[in-house]
């Protein structure tokens, strides 16, 4: 009897199917294999540089920047590429691209076929990739069988590692059209002056079949690359090349391409006007205040003008920037103790102890008592330089690094107090970034930006003054009034919105300089020539001047304005416009200037300069207004108090030039003491008397090489000063 039970179907797989699934695996294993085969200069090949293409702010085309030897090559996504434009390439190139392995054996079958018959080659079958494997490895040798082989086996590569639209776009970006041109997008623009999105249907057939049949098919190169706003492309080259960074294929920038050429025009015009007096170059730059964008960048009127040094960028190019550089000083002095209420002296004085300095305002005359904000508006030289004295140099050079100054980094053993009247040299890039703190309420932007800003882009900013202090010196630099002691009613500055201004010249007028902000805008603007030569007939900073002013009449239209914001720890209180104290009943002349709210009271000092004799008004100046009173006719008279006889001029320490061009009986030194106006005072030149006097304390005496010790005396008083003339 047999057994019955379940028994296992053993499942069986025809052979036919396990020879197509070996294959299937082996092709499979092959294919993960030629994944991993390292293929030589192909990370080089990926990672290449393509020409980059510069937009501006509105998307206007401003370069396109060659490789080496000239070559632009342009990348384009292949889905910016025309589907049609695409399909005659294939056509052309290789009709199977999609239906092989990155071998056509069939077109290899063929092409030996028709070539044995010729006798010769007349038929290739390099498929598009084994034209790429070209791309990434170019021929160095005469064509061979191993060679060929080579490039069969590494198209096999290609294939497994990339997509065939990858292997696609890498072909259309990299093959070579000549004419300085790689790539479709780059013969598009040569031989048709226009993007691979505009050719037409005729152009595109044309393009397709120039790289195999270039003298053939090539049309005449008809496109002149746009070169505009070189300056600038300059700049972001470099910024780029120094942080050692692949400068993206696309890059839209924040600068107006329009607004710059018409800013050229402008800066030719008055160049030309002014070309009589030496004035060849000029240079502006225009930032945004909030974003901290770059929005014009004119390093010179003609990048072409070689006569000139046109290429020479001006916004770059370190000058002396004379008393566009006071109101930085001001501001560090009204954050180490300095009242915006204070008088400065105006007066005829020299500085320093191992050198002599005497600083003289630009008409070579002395104003006496002067409110601060009037020396800075008017900018007058010797109160700035009173002011650097007192506040220090190294205290001051510190803040001019904090504000970006790095040009003077090093230069400090070099600096003295000439330093308050711009006496050192730095860029006008330094300069308008270092401007927008006023307005930015005492925050500098940590970084310019060359790149267009995006709407939730970060913008960083560094404290450098205090908020009323930034507040204080927008409210000196925009006073009319307090400027018309050194420019009189210039009507340049005269906006119908809220502004400030500073200029300033340097170097027998070879810079002049002006710059300009609203709450938004900050521009500075820079004219003079490159040769060294002294620019004639005086022509001043109200050509540069002119020009920023024009330049906010223009940006205010499209970026607006708002007014400066009033200091919040200071108001306005009532003082003497003489003596700068809380006005008195009898002050002939009142003005309005802001105080501490802490000390806007009672015990504010009142004005003690004025005071009733007769009835009558009297005026008594501090002792060290004395000469400046004498010598000016001023009516008056001169604070009297005990123990405060002085040399004024020279002061100890003071080291003189003599010059052996001049006569020695010619070379004198003019001494100016101050002491009581009731006094006789007695002078010494090394023991030996060189005359007295009374009331105003002046004397000439000989320049003689040497030590020289000064004594004056008077009523058991004496005071000394010390000097060399070498």
């Amino acid at each position: 009897m047999k057994k019955t039970g379940d028994t296992k179907k053993k499942f069986h797989i025809p052979l036919p199917i396990k020879i197509v699934l070996g294959i299937l695996l082996f092709f499979i294993l092959a294919h993960f294999a030629l994944k991993l085969v390292p293929v030589e200069g192909l990370d080089e090949f990926l990672n290449q540089q393509y020409s980059t293409r510069f937009y501006d702010c509105n998307g206007k085309l401003l370069h396109i920047l060659p490789l080496k030897d000239g070559l632009r090559k342009e990348f384009y996504p292949l889905k910016d590429f025309p589907k049609e434009l695409v399909q005659n390439f294939i056509e052309e190139e290789d009709s199977a691209f999609y239906h092989h392995p990155g071998v056509n054996p069939v077109a290899i079958i063929r092409a030996a076929k028709q070539n044995k018959e010729e006798g010769r080659v007349v038929s290739g079958a390099s498929t598009i990739t084994m034209q790429l494997v070209r791309l990434i490895q170019p021929r160095k040798e005469s064509v061979s069988v191993k060679m060929k082989i080579k490039e069969v086996f590494l198209a096999l590569v290609l294939e497994a590692k990339f997509s065939k639209d990858k292997i696609l776009e890498l072909y259309l970006n990299n093959i070579p059209f000549g004419n300085l041109a790689d790539g479709v997008g780059s013969a598009a623009r040569t031989f048709y002056c226009c993007e691979p999105k505009d050719l037409t249907e005729e152009q595109m057939k044309t393009l397709a079949k120039i790289p195999r049949y270039p003298s053939k098919y090539a049309p005449e190169k008809s496109f002149e690359y746009p070169s505009l706003c070189p300056h600038f492309i300059n700049y972001v080259k470099k910024q780029y090349a120094q942080k050692k960074e692949t400068i993206p294929s696309d890059l839209s920038l924040s600068i107006d391409s329009d607004l710059n050429e018409s800013i050229e025009k402008q800066m030719q015009s008055k160049l030309s006007e002014y070309a009589k007096a030496r004035i060849h170059n000029g240079a502006l730059l225009a930032i945004n205040n909030r974003t901290g964008e770059i929005i014009a960048w004119v390093g010179n009127a003609s990048f072409l003008d070689d006569e000139h040094a046109g290429q020479i960028d001006g916004v770059l190019t370190q000058r002396q920037p004379g008393s566009s550089m006071k109101p930085f000083l001001y501001a560090h002095a009204l954050e180490s103790g300095f009242e915006p209420c204070m008088v400065l002296p105006d007066v005829q004085q020299d500085f320093g102890t191992n050198g002599v300095y005497v600083p003289f305002n630009f008409n070579n005359m002395f104003n006496g008592p002067v409110r601060m904000r009037v020396a800075l508006a008017s900018s007058l030289n010797v109160p700035a330089v009173y002011v650097l004295q007192k506040v220090g140099i190294d205290s001051y050079m510190n803040r001019l690094y904090q504000l970006g100054y790095d040009s003077l980094i090093g230069t400090r053993s070099g600096t003295g107090l000439s330093l308050a009247l711009g006496a050192s040299e730095v860029s006008l890039y330094e300069m308008v970034h270092a401007f927008s703190v006023f307005p930015n309420d005492g925050q500098i932007l940590k970084n310019l930006s060359f790149k267009k800003a995006n709407k939730n882009q970060k913008v960083d900013f560094t404290k450098v003054y205090n908020k009323d202090t930034a507040r204080i010196i927008c409210d000196f630099l925009s006073d009319k009034n307090a400027r018309s002691l050194g420019f009189g009613e210039a009507r340049v500055f005269d906006t119908n919105y809220p502004s400030i201004f500073k200029t300033g010249t340097a170097n027998q007028f070879q810079n002049i300089i002006a710059l300009g902000a609203t709450t938004e805008i900050t521009v500075g603007v820079w004219m003079g020539n490159y040769e060294g030569d002294t620019v004639i007939n005086l022509t001043g900073s109200s050509i540069p001047a002119l020009l920023v002013r024009e330049f906010l009449d223009r940006l205010t239209k499209t970026y607006g304005y708002s007014d400066f914001p009033q200091p919040e720890l200071f108001e306005k209180q009532e003082i003497c416009t003489l003596s700068g104290m809380r006005a008195s009943e009898i002050c002939p002349s009142k003005t309005m200037e802001y105080v501490l709210k802490s000390k806007v009271s009672s015990s504010t000092q009142t004005c003690n300069w004025h005071y009733l004799k007769n009835g009558k008004i009297q005026i008594q100046y501090p002792s060290e207004y004395q000469h400046w009173a004498k010598s000016n006719n001023m009516a008056g008279t001169i604070s009297e108090s005990k123990g405060n006889l002085s040399i004024k001029f020279p002061r100890n320490g003071a080291a003189f030039l003599f010059d052996p061009s001049v006569p020695a009986t010619f070379q004198k030194l003019h001494v100016i003491g101050a002491g009581e106006q009731s006094q006789s005072v007695t002078l010494f030149l090394d023991g030996q008397n060189m005359g007295t006097v009374r009331g105003l304390l002046e004397w000439d005496i000989p320049l003689t090489r040497g030590h020289h010790t000064l004594v004056m005396e008077s009523d058991g008083q004496r005071a000394f000063s010390e000097y060399t003339v070498e």
